[in-house]
């Protein structure tokens, strides 16, 4: 059971449904709109990273959220400047988690994982340099289908009965929640391919 997944579906319930309006506005704009607003993207990424980051390494004590939310916002304004890299940085950080989604449930050492991981950050990160467009596109599309996919789950959780529907689904998470947030950003994908080259954009 992937409890990530797990902890996010219990944020989500106990939010209640006030967070789903936001959650799937701010996911629409993103699918629809995102490479013009790729660079307000990368900075909110990137605090979003410091501040996880800056949680797991403070751990659990006074005044957590908001040492976590000044690192956050620190790491946010520090990409701003070389955004045209950071943009790099990114995607090579979400291939970097994608490999370790997938890698961890085949039981590798330690060393052989990161190692692995490495690579594929190293990999991703030069492949997203080198197609900045198509990995703008990519970023602001799988970020808007998430917020799409948590805002709808957020409606979905005030029935009772779904609330058990989706925690099982959660333990399939490996298939059933890739899929899911696969589609829309599949879909986002083509649909801001075709607005760049009918504007003739270049990002």
């Amino acid at each position: 059971m992937n409890f990530s997944v797990q902890d996010w579906i219990g944020y989500l319930r106990e939010g209640q449904s006030a967070a789903g309006f936001p959650l799937i506005v701010g996911g629409l704009v993103l699918m629809l709109f995102g490479w013009r607003l790729w660079k307000v993207c990368v900075v909110i990424s990137f605090g979003l990273i410091g501040t996880l980051i800056a949680a797991q390494l403070i751990g659990p004590r006074a005044h957590q959220f908001t040492y976590a939310l000044v690192c956050g916002v620190g790491l946010g304004l520090l990409s701003y400047w070389p955004v045209n890299y950071a943009i790099g940085v990114l995607g090579g950080l979400l291939g970097a988690l994608v490999t370790h989604f997938y890698l961890e449930k085949l039981g590798l050492s330690d060393g052989t994982l990161w190692a692995l991981i490495g690579a594929a950050f190293v990999a991703c990160t030069a492949f997203a340099v080198l197609n900045r467009r198509h990995v703008v596109i990519l970023v602001t599309a799988f970020l808007g289908a998430l917020l799409l996919l948590s805002g709808l789950t957020s409606w979905a959780l005030t029935v009772p009965t779904i609330y058990g529907s989706f925690r099982s689904m959660a333990a399939w998470s490996v298939i059933v929640v890739p899929f899911l947030v696969l589609v829309p950003t599949v879909m986002s994908c083509f649909y801001q391919i075709a607005e760049v080259r009918r504007l003739r954009i270049e990002l």
